[in-house]
């Protein structure tokens, strides 16, 4: 008996290997492909490697083992008796279809076959056996998302960060290295990052691709908005950038910082004399202003605007933006872009604290106002003690700014009967708000905004705040949402970039939600066009309690993919938690259940899913006619699908009696649809691998994986998880659990390898680490705890991980120059406060705490210019520690802890 001949056929996880020998069963394999692999395909592919501060060419060596024997479609006459897939090719000659455990692409090259003894009966050890690749599928390139806001103004370094996952980590590495470009069309700017850091610009400890950009000196960067790019090297497969052209170009770029798709350029002001976009102020006085506009109120700095006369103030908004425009401060052309009159461009309009009703009414904002490069600010007064309480703005009479983009920065916002804007204000930016209804309005679905942004353009980005009490929802943008990071929110949310978010609970919102929960795709096509990357990582989705966690939307259209179907490629799940309460028939997600979809190139990844299930990658398309019966599937390929803790993960592929199918069909038993075996590499476990399926809301024998992946598991029956504290449907029904797994539960020992190095909770990864989204402390690790405190966390709770860099305490800098001086993940309460919060910030309610920046005790400023000091933020879903924590300036040079 002997292999005669091997190859990789056109789907790109099948090996069909010609031998001697006779026919067999599925028992005649013994594959042990999570232990010792006993067959495995070797194959190379070009790439890069990490070097020197860079990524270098390279190549990857993939060791890929076969997981499973494929079986031929369902026999309609006995359709759950599985058939292994053996034909006998006469002569004593066989040929058996084995799954690959990872998908091989038209550009690998080298493949041989190496098996060991007893892999099918009979067969002896045998090396260097060649293999054909007849793949056709091509290799994935990165995920990738910008995870900062566009259009802000800096005046020295500045920070770029980038979201990326990859469909092969090595280690906890997505990627070799990313190389980030900051241009002014003449001068360019480079750094490198080659490992994942921690980027704490919105108070959340993002772990991505971050780097300091040093605009220069001797040939410094020009003031004006800067094109920034990055270029992304994966470990296998080739370079991915932001500029898909490759030029640069600074054409448009005024716009070109708002677009839809991954591939686009981050765009940021650069004024390092503070005279282009930073040298004007206006002071809302709503009590004693005038709503005639003069020049005079505008001031150069912050201080001159505040000094003056109350009578002389703007009393609105509108006469705020009249005033600057009557200032005809002239905006330079600079970096490709036209020079501009009567510019507005970085103008801040600070409102008194108090309630302000509307923009304004009776002023008007003449024509010949621009605003071409930099938003307009409307903030809160950075002196008051809390701005985002006690600076109220409400929808009132709406109006027309006559400016295209805005910046909404800490203070509240209170909208219903009308919105703020008609016409015009496209763009727009929520940092550090609160959006609530007015009273009486906390169901109505009144969009703050009405304009609508160019095709192809993003409408709001969202970072740092809370949105609740209001029917309108980050569902029904006018042209959908770009990012949304560090926020709560209790309406459903979509936006292409969804980072370290916080659902809030319908219980603690206190209003029906009346428009589903959860986070999704942009809903409608006219929102997506032609976007597919869609990046969902690090949120907390606790006690959803109708309705669906995920929802993935309607798709770019086939012919805009270039798809066979309608098409969902290139999704980044990554390192989230979703827990529902309250018993539904809803599954927490789906992919490809009951639509016609081509779904590819997605990482699903360190996810846990709690109280429901989710239906994955599907092949499940609803048939009205017998023609279409027997024509339509779905296509499902090149999916990561790893290292997720699950209550349950269905299949459906063609081996159950779909009602649809047969009722197409005429009715009686005939819903097997032979079709469906496109969909069939995850059903097989390709590309799957540490994934748990605790099988705990049914174990229906038609809804089953073949094989559930290297080191995973489809449990037979139902399986405790071993949670540390569930409250999901499943569990206690209450919400807001702990998924922390427990020494002994299912999920430890499952991971090797992911996207990224720490949890959601902040703790590091490891190899042979738990499967989820929640990393156990080791006893490696090690957690701080304040010398003369009490236990830092309640009984049974895990310590307090900690995470980044620690100067000496006698060394004469905290850092080196651009590496951050002091890093937190995890959460911080005081250990013995009444409040966790100053009066008026948001209270802890069902476990959430506020994350705090930590100032030095004696210090002026907590933090370099530009840095926001104290933000609001959430806990992780798991045991959180309570820890005082204070770093003492005890002399310039110093810092401790105490």
């Amino acid at each position: 008996m002997a292999i005669t001949a091997a190859e990789v056929e056109a789907n790109g996880w099948v090996l069909r290997i010609t031998l001697t020998g006779a026919l067999g069963d599925f028992g005649s394999y013994v594959l042990d492909p999570s232990g010792a692999p006993r067959v495995v395909l070797t194959s190379s592919h070009a790439g890069f490697t990490a070097a020197g501060g860079a990524a270098v060419a390279g190549t990857m060596v993939r060791q890929t083992p076969v997981g499973h024997p494929v079986r031929l479609p369902v026999n309609p006459l006995s359709p759950l008796v599985k058939v292994i897939d053996e034909t006998d090719l006469g002569g004593g000659v066989i040929r058996c279809r084995l799954a690959l455990a990872e998908w091989i692409y038209a550009t690998d090259t080298g493949l041989s076959l190496a098996v060991m003894a007893g892999w099918r009966s009979g067969e002896v050890t045998a090396s260097g056996i060649a293999v054909a690749n007849g793949s056709t599928i091509a290799a994935p390139v990165p995920i990738f998302r910008w995870a900062l806001a566009p259009y802000e103004v800096t005046a020295g370094s500045f920070r770029l960060s980038l979201f990326v996952a990859s469909h092969h980590p090595v280690g906890f590495d997505p990627v070799a290295g990313v190389k980030f470009f900051a241009t002014d069309g003449v001068n360019t700017r480079t750094a490198w990052q080659t490992s994942l850091s921690t980027d704490d610009s919105y108070g959340d400890n993002l772990r991505c691709y971050s780097a300091i950009i040093d605009p220069g000196a001797a040939t410094a960067l020009t003031a004006g908005l800067l094109r920034c790019d990055a270029e992304v090297y994966p470990f296998l497969g080739a370079m991915r950038s932001t500029d898909t052209a490759g030029t640069r170009s600074m054409s448009g770029l005024n716009l070109a910082g708002y677009g839809n798709a991954a591939a686009t350029p981050f765009v940021i002001g650069h004024d390092p004399l503070g005279t282009r976009y930073s040298n004007q102020f206006a002071f809302v006085d709503a009590v004693s202003g005038t709503t005639t506009a003069s020049a005079a109120m505008i001031g150069a700095t912050w201080a001159a605007a505040k000094a003056v006369a109350g009578a002389s103030r703007p009393r609105d908004a509108q006469t705020a933006l009249q005033a600057a425009k009557l200032k005809l401060r002239a905006l330079p052309a600079a970096n490709g872009g036209a020079a501009a009159a009567q510019s507005v461009d970085g103008l801040r309009i600070r409102f008194a604290a108090g309630t302000h009703v509307g923009l304004g009414g009776a002023a008007v904002v003449t024509t010949g106002i621009t605003c071409t490069e930099i938003p307009v600010s409307y903030e809160g007064d950075p002196d008051d003690p809390n701005p985002r309480v006690n600076c109220v703005l409400q929808t009132g009479v709406q109006v027309n700014p006559r400016i295209i983009r805005a910046r909404w920065r800490n203070l509240a916002l209170e909208i219903g009967g009308t919105s703020f804007a008609g016409s015009m204000l496209a763009y727009n930016f929520f940092d550090n708000i609160e959006m609530r209804g007015k009273a009486g309005s906390e169901t109505a679905i009144n969009a703050p905004f009405l304009a609508s942004a160019v095709a192809g353009n993003w409408h709001l980005c969202v970072t740092r705040s809370r949105l609740w009490r209001t029917g309108w929802d980050l569902n029904r943008g006018n042209s959908g949402v770009g990012l949304l990071r560090g926020s709560a929110f209790s309406r459903r949310a979509a936006a292409t970039t969804i980072l370290k978010n916080r659902w809030i609970p319908v219980g603690e919102d206190g209003f029906s939600s009346g428009t589903g929960e959860g986070i999704s795709t942009w809903q409608t096509s006219t929102q997506i066009g032609a976007v597919e990357d869609f990046v969902v990582a690090f949120n907390d989705m606790r006690s959803i309690s109708a309705g669906q966690g995920l929802t993935i939307y309607a798709p770019p259209a086939a012919t805009v993919s270039g798809t066979l179907n309608p098409s969902h490629r290139r999704h980044a799940v990554i390192n989230n938690v979703f827990e529902r309460i309250t018993a539904t028939s809803d599954n927490m997600w789906s992919y490809g259940e009951g639509a016609l979809r081509t779904i590819s190139y997605l990482v699903v990844e360190g996810n846990t899913v709690a109280g429901a299930g989710y239906n994955a990658f599907y092949s499940d398309p609803k048939p009205l006619n017998p023609t279409e019966a027997d024509t339509l599937y779905n296509e499902a390929f090149v999916i990561r699908h790893a290292n997720n803790a699950v209550d349950r993960n269905a299949s459906k592929q063609d081996d159950f009696n779909d009602p649809d199918t047969a009722t197409a069909r005429g009715g009686g038993a005939h819903g097997y649809r032979p079709q469906m075996i496109h969909a069939w590499g995850p059903h097989m476990g390709v590309g799957m691998e540490g994934h748990v399926d605790c099988s705990r809301s049914g174990t229906w024998a038609n809804f089953r994986r073949d094989f559930a992946g290297i080191r995973g598991v489809q449990f037979a029956g139902p399986t405790a998880p071993g949670w540390t504290d569930d409250r999901s449907e499943r569990g206690s029904n209450t919400g807001q659990g702990n998924y922390l797994p427990v020494a002994g539960s299912v999920f430890a020992g499952r991971v090797m390898r992911g996207n990224s190095d720490r949890d959601w909770a902040g703790n590091p990864r490891r190899a042979g680490g738990f499967a989820g989204a929640f990393e156990p402390l080791a006893s490696t690790d090690t957690a701080l705890v304040p010398g003369n405190a009490r236990p830092a966390h309640s009984v049974g709770g895990a310590a307090t991980g900690w995470s980044g860099s620690i100067a000496p305490h006698g060394g004469r800098s905290a850092h080196l120059a651009g590496v951050a001086a002091f890093g937190w993940a995890g959460g911080l309460a005081p250990a013995a406060a009444r409040m966790a919060e100053r009066s008026g910030m948001p209270a802890l309610v069902n476990g959430a705490v506020p994350v705090l920046s930590v100032a030095p005790g004696a210090a002026r400023q907590a933090m370099a210019s530009g840095m926001t000091s104290v933000l609001p933020g959430v806990s992780p879903p798991g045991a959180v520690a309570a820890l005082r924590v204070l770093l003492v300036r005890r002399d310039p040079r110093r810092i401790s802890i105490n």
